[in-house]
């Protein structure tokens, strides 16, 4: 099979698309060696590519808009080298012909206030690209009936599944330690620092559950992205004394560490297409408190504790009810976490199976 990448996130890129797009090519190579893969990537990013992988084949485009690409430049290297077989996007369909887009989620569409004004044009586009596509691929079940619900003109919509990077579960030096935190005396949240992610009421109930303090602090992993939200009063008192300390992004060394090593990961999103980051705890051994929405329970099972995401008692009285127990280090496999060979094996079963219909 010949197969023609969206590789617009191959060398940067938001922390899920170009993880997602990297275990997919890589995932891909290992269980179909015999197919050609073929990336379309940013003319500035060609060069560095080809360098580091050389078994794979670029193309450069000297267009900068995501949608643009692919509606362009892999259009265009389809006609001129193809024919492939099956082309993935990411949340921009090319509109060749089997073409496939993996779409994140739509919580813009059903949830348009956790967004800017920008961000709602720019997104807008995915649904109106969507409808060129053959197959819509999207990680859960749950997301399926979104796209589903508010697209109804999509005719083909597959959950894949998604797992954890392998970056997080590679095993890294003692060097990657953070010298200025204990093993076992922190707690830890992630994500992108927006109004979706909930941090305020994780840093609210954290507070008062009375665990935290300067030497047993809430670190939070994360950039700020798109729209944020504003810190209580106590929220700004616990980051001044260091009872909340802010990391922005870390590198995967780093996040691993932290995983393994914090008293327990909490994850109150407000909704997600999956919603990895608390997966990724588990299978590093920590205990998770995580919101209490149906993607999550679909992707996490009975391994977490839930807690309703916007109840501040409720997330306090399940910090403290996890402090009643011995601090544990038990790698857990949540329903979510499938390995890379399956998702695209899920991929390319949606491809044969377009394919044997036409």
């Amino acid at each position: 099979m010949r197969v023609l990448f969206d590789g617009y996130w191959w060398m940067n890129g938001p922390p899920s698309g170009h993880m997602v797009l990297r275990e997919v090519v890589g995932a891909w190579r290992q269980s179909f060696p015999a197919d050609e893969l073929h990336l379309v990537v940013p003319a500035v990013d060609l060069s560095h590519a080809r360098a580091e992988s050389p078994d794979l084949v670029f193309t450069g485009t000297s267009l900068r808009f995501h949608p643009l690409i692919n509606s362009v430049a892999l259009r265009h290297t389809d006609r001129r080298l193809g024919p492939f077989d099956a082309t993935l996007a990411q949340n921009f369909a090319a509109g060749t012909r089997n073409s496939g887009v993996f779409v994140h989620d739509v919580l813009f569409q059903s949830n348009p206030e956790w967004f800017t004004r920008t961000e709602r044009i720019y997104l807008s586009l995915i649904p109106r690209f969507a409808r060129r596509a053959d197959i819509v691929f999207t990680s859960s079940r749950t997301e399926v009936e979104r796209i589903k619900a508010w697209n109804p003109e999509l005719q083909r919509v597959e959950s894949t599944g998604l797992g954890v990077p392998t970056a997080i579960t590679r095993e890294h030096a003692s060097t990657d330690a953070d010298p200025e935190l204990h093993p076992g005396r922190f707690l830890l949240t992630v994500g992108r620092l927006n109004v979706r992610k909930n941090v305020g009421t994780v840093i609210d109930a954290v507070v008062r559950s009375g665990r935290v303090s300067s030497d047993f602090p809430l670190v939070v992993v994360g950039s700020p992205d798109g729209r944020t939200e504003t810190l209580s009063a106590a929220a700004r008192t616990a980051v001044t004394d260091g009872s909340v300390r802010f990391t922005g992004a870390v590198d995967d060394a780093r996040l691993a560490w932290l995983y393994r090593q914090c008293r327990m990961m909490l994850f109150m999103s407000l909704d997600e297409g999956y919603g990895l980051p608390p997966i990724e705890a588990l299978a590093s051994g920590a205990p998770v408190i995580a919101s209490d929405r149906p993607v999550l329970h679909e992707v996490l099972g009975d391994a977490v504790t839930y807690a309703d995401p916007r109840d501040t008692v409720a997330i306090a009285d399940a910090v403290a009810a996890e402090f009643d127990h011995p601090w544990r280090r038990e790698s857990s496999q949540a329903p979510g976490n499938r390995p890379w060979a399956d998702v695209v094996a899920a991929i390319r079963a949606g491809y044969q199976r377009e394919n044997a219909r036409r």
